[in-house]
């Protein structure tokens, strides 16, 4: 007997988890097969109330079986149906119900005729028997349950919201059942309770439903937090029962394509579309929106937090102050092992009593880097076209200079060998102008090899001799305390070019360098180096006047200092005629505007890196001339 009864339970919370779990995957699987699942458990249902199964109660009487392990949990997901799926997907479930009871009640009938055409015998009675007693049976099963069915979603309406979702399922339960109960309790009074459970069953069944009303409320609460209570009002259900069909039919029809269009449009449309509650908890989300944030199950991110996702937001409020007005901003999103920019706008909307905030968001990750290398280019071109338009003034100022200065030193020999006078005074004078004309004549000549004008005795230039020698042409006060220290690749390491013009850019870099290292408190070190362009210190990058250099046809050299650095204005100017960071008095802003020109002419490029208080690196690139005399 006790094993009937557990059983008996075991099978109500069976149909009832399967009932429920169907119910939320119906937007994966559809609602036609939930539809024909509560069919089937009702015409099961039936069955056994027709054949009257009953289990006796430890405490006496009996109970009925269908009604308490199939109807029963039965009502309950009906109750969970009206709760998530709306007045009328509730509606078309009980009239399915009814439509099962009518179908049994009409094969009844069918299989009664032919037994009337039936030979007379204990077979023929027999099955008239079970007919007539299952027809009661089922007429009262289905009058008590089609009660119970028809007020549970009118008593969860007309409950008072303030006893909470639990209070309201539980409380239409009891008394849905308590209703659906009075039939049988009545025809039991009457003594023509034709096989109907006994009170002690009653009163059995109306103490399991409040336990399957909160196994219910902790199944919504819980297990399916996304489900909202899309309940109507209190007269809706009853309204849409007794109304026209048709036109609810068609209302609902209208209602299908709108939201099959909005997921269509949601979910395909190229910008991210995601919605939150009102604390940033995302409920729903578009496939755009998924590739942005890189999953492909974009169910997996329902139920995290947006605002957690969004990094390093420019937004001068905080996203929370969108429940107020609308926001717009950019962010950065973290997209797996890369980073994603987006633009956004977080709006507030208000459906009924409960705030969502939109958000749409468009990735322009791909914008902005577009606009940095446009910027970056632009810059290019400007200093390019400046340096250009530079070099061409040097080169007229640079003749011109130089022709005053051969007139001046043509004089003062002239002056100096006609003038009879005080021969020591005249003559330190003469010299004094033939010193001065002298370095502006450098100076000239600095000019001329910026602006690519300056005559050019092209030989073979072996980059380790050269720089041996330059380093051998120093002052030796300027070499004083300085560590050089030299890393040269072995082989013959052939450029092409002007000797005299390469020199005057080594030690042009080698006297910026020591002027770097003078402020060092500590050791003061140089590094040279020579080789292969691919050993270079440097990341070999090809200018974009130049963008098919191959790596393996063309050598380097580079000069290191461990000084005080550049900073990045600085970098940026430091090939511009005539600037420089010396003081006043102490250099002409030439040097680097020479290098600049000198090494451009020779088909070379110049690469840097500096850090503020750790030292400079420059790395010169030039084509590699071949043992055969190619380049």
């Amino acid at each position: 007997m006790d094993l009937q009864i557990a059983t008996a339970f075991l099978q109500l919370l069976f149909i009832f988890v399967i009932l429920a779990a169907l119910c939320h995957q119906r937007n994966r699987i559809g609602v036609a097969p939930v539809t024909m699942s509560f069919g089937a458990v009702m015409f099961f249902g039936t069955l056994m109330s027709a054949a009257e199964v009953c289990a006796p109660l430890p405490w006496g009487g009996q109970i009925n079986i269908a009604q308490f392990s199939v109807f029963l949990p039965l009502l309950t997901a009906f109750l969970m149906v009206y709760i998530t799926m709306g007045v009328l997907k509730a509606q078309r479930l009980l009239l399915g119900i009814m439509i099962c009871f009518l179908l049994y009640i009409y094969f009844g009938m069918l299989i009664k005729m032919q037994c009337r055409n039936m030979p007379p015998g204990a077979l023929r009675d027999v099955v008239m028997i079970m007919l007539n007693d299952g027809t009661a049976s089922v007429n009262l099963s289905a009058v008590s349950n089609l009660i119970s069915f028809f007020t549970v979603p009118l008593l969860y309406s007309f409950m008072p919201r303030k006893i909470g979702r639990t209070g309201r399922i539980v409380a239409a339960l009891f008394l849905a059942v308590l209703l659906g109960l009075i039939p049988e309790a009545v025809l039991y009074k009457l003594g023509s309770s034709n096989g109907s459970s006994s009170y002690q069953g009653m009163l059995t069944i109306l103490a399991v439903a409040p336990l399957l009303g909160i196994l219910l409320s902790f199944y919504l609460t819980v297990l399916a937090r996304e489900v909202t209570d899309t309940g109507g009002g209190k007269w809706d259900f009853l309204f849409a029962f007794f109304g026209s069909y048709s036109r609810v039919k068609e209302l609902e029809d209208d209602l299908s394509n709108w939201e099959n269009r909005y997921h269509l449009i949601l979910r395909h449309t190229a910008e991210m579309v995601v919605m939150t509650d009102g604390n940033g908890v995302i409920q729903e989300l578009n496939i755009a929106a998924g590739k942005i944030f890189g999953v492909r199950n974009i169910s997996a991110l329902i139920g995290r937090n947006l605002f957690d996702m969004l990094c390093r937001i420019e937004s001068e409020e905080d996203l929370r102050h969108a429940v107020d007005h609308p926001l717009s901003f950019n962010c950065v999103i973290n997209s797996g092992d890369t980073e994603k920019i987006l633009s956004a706008s977080l709006s507030p909307v208000h459906l009924k009593s409960r705030l969502l905030l939109v958000l749409v968001g468009r990735d322009i990750t791909g914008e902005i880097t577009l606009a940095r290398e446009k910027e970056e280019l632009s810059e290019q071109l400007m200093h390019s076209q400046r340096m250009e338009s530079l070099g061409m003034l040097a080169g007229g100022v640079a003749h011109d200079f130089n022709n005053c200065i051969h007139a001046i030193m043509g004089h003062a020999d002239v002056v100096s060998m006609l003038y009879a006078g005080d021969p020591e005074k005249v003559s330190s004078h003469l010299k004094k102008i033939s010193s001065i004309a002298e370095k502006a004549g450098k100076l000239t000549s600095q000019l001329l090899g910026f602006a690519r004008k300056g005559k050019y005795n092209v030989v073979d230039i072996d980059l380790v001799n050269l720089l041996n020698e330059s380093i051998s042409l120093l002052d030796p006060m300027r070499r004083q305390d300085v560590d050089i220290k030299c890393d040269f690749a072995s082989g013959p390491l052939l450029i092409r070019g002007d000797l005299i013009q390469m020199q005057q850019v080594v030690l042009n870099l080698l006297i910026n360098a020591l002027d770097a290292t003078s402020g060092n408190p500590g050791e003061r070190i140089l590094n040279l180096s020579a080789g292969h362009a691919a050993d270079a210190p440097l990341k070999f990058t090809p200018p974009s006047d130049n963008p098919e250099a191959e790596v393996d046809k063309y050598l380097y050299f580079a000069v290191k200092d461990n000084g005080s650095g550049m900073d990045a204005d600085t970098k940026k100017r430091i090939f511009e005629p005539f600037f420089t960071t010396k003081p006043v008095g102490a250099g002409t802003g030439m040097g680097l505007a020479m290098v600049y020109g000198t090494v451009t002419h020779h088909r070379g490029w110049i690469q840097l890196d500096s850090m503020i208080g750790k030292g400079t690196i420059f790395c010169f690139f030039f084509p590699e001339v071949s043992p055969d005399g190619k380049i």
